[in-house]
């Protein structure tokens, strides 16, 4: 797939009249074989000709290269106390600090990999012009997914230091420094660092700039392609051993895959799903509610039909002791009795229809007797109580009888016939 190089050569300053910036950049693309489509330099206006929204390999970050210039980034080696990484980055800061003359705050701070005990290599930028290049590419609709020092790609070692030339400069790297000079202090330059090996790259020393080298270090020269210095660049990134100064906040955004966006579905669904799962057990949970209210409800209909005469519960608790009291139970009881006072409650409950109303039942354990009293229509219905449970092996005593205006006010005793 190919790739979009871009070379930053200024500042991005904003047009007076707002449309716009004022930026001088050299571009390239190149291809995925490694040949270039074509390159050049050009202002703010052409960069847009070249930056086409529409075209999909632009869409990926990772299409997209940009070299800063080394007049406008610091490199610095930090020597920060910490334990951990974590301590160390977060100290970083004020270990960087006394390399800058203004306020660190101001500053973004891009940093290589973080070892204990080891300095920290980092490349300091003012946010205010770091912000700017940024706003720039993405007002292009480029959106890139490294800024990289041009002096980090060149070659470079302990012992080795490059040379850039580009027209009237060059640009000198080292491991812990880079700086781009005029060609009249470039002697003076490299006798301050202490290397052994020395690589010009696009252009040679001359025999009076080798003359003056103390240490006598090796020269050696490595041509430029007709593709130019950012060619050279673009060739160097995938050894090179650089820091993406695209960190922290200016992180790039990378671009959603086909997958994504599927899985992006599927987790809508799922979420969907889970809403419709969650309003089913919120209904739900109101239908149970409103169940429990209402049997609620017909448990003390039912006691205040079965005893009218009496004061009505308040509460669901008093209902169930109330209704355990009438019909003989302290709520333990369990074994034969127990079967037998469920025993002659039922049998009398399927006699007894609609022939009357029981005003109250009591259960004797030691007689297994079931007392009922209780309202009749008449007393012919008595006798037809009396016949029906006898039929069933259930005797009933009469213990008393009394004719109301409302019916006949009936006492009974049922026990099993022995």
């Amino acid at each position: 797939m190919p790739r979009l190089f871009i070379r930053v050569l200024s500042e991005a300053n904003v047009l007076p009249d707002g449309e716009g910036y004022e930026l001088g950049v050299e571009w390239l693309i190149r291809e995925a074989d490694g040949s270039v489509r074509g390159g050049g330099v050009t202002d703010y206006r052409g960069l847009a000709d070249i930056a086409d929204p529409n075209v999909d390999w632009l869409g990926d970050p990772g299409n997209t290269v940009v070299f800063l210039p080394s007049q406008f980034v610091l490199v610095v080696n930090c020597e920060v106390p910490g334990r951990s990484a974590a301590q160390i980055r977060r100290a970083l800061p004020f270990a960087a600090e006394e390399f800058v003359a203004t306020d660190i705050e101001q500053m973004h701070i891009a940093h290589g990999a973080i070892k204990p005990g080891t300095p920290v290599l980092c490349n300091i930028v003012a946010h205010e012009v770091m912000q700017n290049w940024l706003d720039c590419f993405k007002s292009l609709g480029v959106n890139p997914g490294a800024f990289i020092l041009d002096a980090a790609v060149l070659p470079r070692d302990e012992s080795t230091a490059s040379v850039l030339f580009d027209g009237n400069t060059a640009l000198v790297a080292s491991m812990a420094e880079a700086a781009t000079i005029d060609r009249g202090n470039l002697v003076f330059a490299l006798n301050t660092l202490d290397v052994e090996h020395i690589v010009t790259i696009n252009g040679e020393l001359s025999d009076i700039e080798r003359g003056q080298l103390e240490n006598n270090p090796e020269v050696e020269f490595v041509a430029v392609s007709d593709s130019g210095v950012l060619n050279f660049l673009a060739e160097r990134v995938p050894d090179a051993n650089y820091i993406n100064l695209l960190q922290e906040r200016y992180q790039a955004a990378r671009p959603q895959s086909a997958n994504a966006g599927r899985w992006r579905a599927v987790g809508a669904l799922a979420a969907i799903w889970v809403v419709v799962a969650f309003l089913g057990m919120v209904v739900q949970g109101f239908w149970a509610s409103a169940e429990a209210d209402r049997l609620e409800a017909e448990s003390f209909a039912l006691y205040k039909e079965a005893f009218p005469r009496e004061s009505q519960p308040r509460t669901l608790d008093q209902l169930r002791r109330r209704m355990r009291a009438k019909l003989g139970q302290s709520g333990t009881g369990d074994g034969a009795d127990s079967s037998t006072f469920v025993g002659l409650t039922a049998q009398f409950a399927n006699v007894i229809d609609d022939a009357g109303i029981v005003d109250s039942l009591s259960y004797t354990e030691q007689r297994q007797e079931l007392t009922v009293e209780l309202m009749l229509k008449s007393y012919a219905d008595l006798d037809v109580i009396k016949e029906k449970l006898a039929g069933e092996g259930v005797e009933v005593e009469v213990v008393s009888a009394e004719q109301e205006e409302s019916g006949a006010r009936s006492r009974l005793r049922v026990r099993y016939a022995s």
